[in-house]
């Protein structure tokens, strides 16, 4: 009777929802390509609707003058000497538009793609850390930070992100001498084109020497290779010093002066809209040990596996922010949140890597994490502004401009203007640059003499002021609020006179005639 009894004893019940999580871990892991192809096309349904729905701004339009030069070699020259960064960005920008065309997509590809390329390399470089979900997690990170701007931007920084993170995937495998003849020059070009994209490119180098480091300590051996590949990666750096030594000399004046308290505003910019995501793990996984407070931990959960050289490299991405502020105080005197957007990656790794490591690499703590971040794709993917052309939301101007010319001292709305305006309008935009005036009234005179280097590659309607100020003169200015600039400025200051004509919210259409 006793022996009955204790075959009836009732054993400890197995967690369902661990259980349930383990097995639906082993269906991705064997469907990965299924998964990420999932996330490929909800990615550029996402990407290519932002992207159709976002106007153009400023440095945006810089690339579409770049991407119309006729061919690859002389869209190369015109990079060199209209932007002050590196042409590699604007060299792919002229691929796609001679491909597809100038639409808001096209030219936006490059950024589209390099941002996917970067999502990837992410699960890619955790995955053969932790569990499939975790991984997933680091994949969709950036989609739900600041940093996911970037991917709809005809700029640097997409692709500038995608060298990045392949970067970090042929480090991991040429540093576990997994395929070391293709990772060692993969790790090389990387960087390389890194660094052809964005001159900031070069603070990838304080994760990743400073993992080589950790790891010549633990191994006690030089890695010669790797040492290789990191110093041919600079090739662009001695390639193009003089370069960059002219763009530092020439930043006396700029329109984002650096200071201390940036260091803490890109944290703050960057991860704005993750600590929702991040207050609902925590909730989650709350409710979740609630439920599951008396099951035993799986035998199948493994805690991440994470050498000490990668935790290192994951630390040392978030002193990438702090680093590029120093520099700038230091030397650029230029700074702004998306020069120093590689550092996010420390997020994006040490995230998923740290919670794996501390919940035991448990499944459904991972599930957990992995759901609540494709919640965020999923608002991310939907949250599209609605789509319009900027110069149909300025009646004033279009008003004015059928009367004659008008100057609108704003480079940045000058130049949106100018990209959006019917063709007949747009030979009566003015823009008048005074390199000395911009300094007095403005501190800056980075946009009158980027303005100014565009002409010779477009047909922008730019006029020198002291050619155009003619005594007695008599011309409309379409004045914005937010942005002045130095004209009315210095028109009342040389005794002319200004007389508002008509106005709207933060716009101002002026009557000015100079001193006789």
């Amino acid at each position: 009777m006793a022996g009955s009894l204790n075959s009836l004893e009732v054993r400890p019940r197995q967690s369902s929802l661990d259980g349930d999580a383990h097995v639906l871990a082993g269906w991705l892991e064997a469907h990965k390509a299924i998964v990420l192809l999932a996330f490929t096309a909800v990615y550029f349904l996402g990407a290519v609707l932002h992207a159709r729905s976002k106007p153009f701004w400023f440095d945006e339009i810089v690339t579409i003058i770049v991407a119309k030069t006729p061919d690859l070699p002389t869209a190369w020259r015109a990079a060199t000497e209209i932007d002050a960064m590196p042409p590699l960005s604007h060299a792919l920008a002229h691929l796609f538009v001679r491909w597809f065309g100038v639409t808001e997509v096209s030219v936006r590809m490059p950024a589209m793609l390099g941002f996917w390329i970067f999502c990837l390399s992410l699960f890619w470089f955790t995955r053969r850390r932790v569990g499939i979900y975790y991984a997933l997690t680091a994949m969709l990170l950036p989609v739900v930070t600041g940093a996911y701007l970037y991917a709809v931007e005809a700029r640097a920084y997409g692709p500038e992100l995608a060298f990045c993170g392949l970067a970090l995937v042929a480090w991991q495998s040429a540093s576990e001498n997994r395929k070391r003849s293709i990772a060692i020059p993969g790790l090389a070009i990387c960087l390389a084109a890194a660094l052809l994209c964005h001159y900031y490119a070069a603070l990838l180098y304080i994760p990743l020497c400073g993992g080589e480091l950790v790891r010549i300590t633990r191994t006690r051996r030089i890695d010669w290779g790797m040492g290789a590949a990191l110093a041919a990666g600079t090739a662009p750096v001695l390639w193009r010093m003089a370069t960059i030594v002219g763009v530092v000399k020439g930043f006396t004046h700029t329109w984002a002066p650096p200071s201390p308290e940036q260091i803490l505003e890109f944290w703050e910019t960057g991860l704005q809209q993750t600590g929702t995501f991040v207050t609902l793990w925590l909730a989650m996984l709350a409710l979740a040990i609630v439920a599951d407070r008396n099951a035993p931990a799986p035998a199948e959960s493994a805690p991440a596996q994470v050498p000490d050289h990668e935790w290192m490299a994951g630390v040392l991405f978030l002193t990438i922010p702090t680093a590029a502020v120093v520099g700038a105080l230091l030397v650029t005197h230029m700074f702004t949140f998306r020069y120093a957007l590689i550092g996010l990656t420390g997020f994006y790794l040490l995230a998923p890597m740290l919670a794996a490591h501390l919940l035991g690499g448990r499944a459904l703590w991972g599930l957990v994490m992995w759901m609540v971040t494709v919640v965020g794709l999923g608002f991310a993917t939907i949250d599209i502004p609605a789509r319009q052309n900027p110069f149909d939301a300025e009646p004033i101007l279009r008003e004015a401009l059928r009367q004659g010319p008008v100057a609108v001292p704003d480079g940045q709305l000058f130049l949106r203007m100018w990209q959006y305006a019917p063709d007949e309008l747009k030979s009566r935009l003015l823009f008048l640059a005074d390199n000395e005036a911009a300094v007095q009234y403005m501190g800056f005179d980075t946009i009158d003499g980027g303005m100014r280097g565009l002409v010779p590659w477009s047909q922008i309607p730019l006029v020198e002021y002291r050619d155009f100020a003619k005594p007695g003169r008599e011309f409309l200015v379409y004045q914005n609020a937010l942005r002045p600039g130095w004209l009315l400025s210095k028109v009342v200051d040389d005794g002319g006179l200004a007389e508002i004509q008509k106005q709207s919210p933060y716009r101002s259409l002026v009557r000015v005639r100079l001193k006789p």
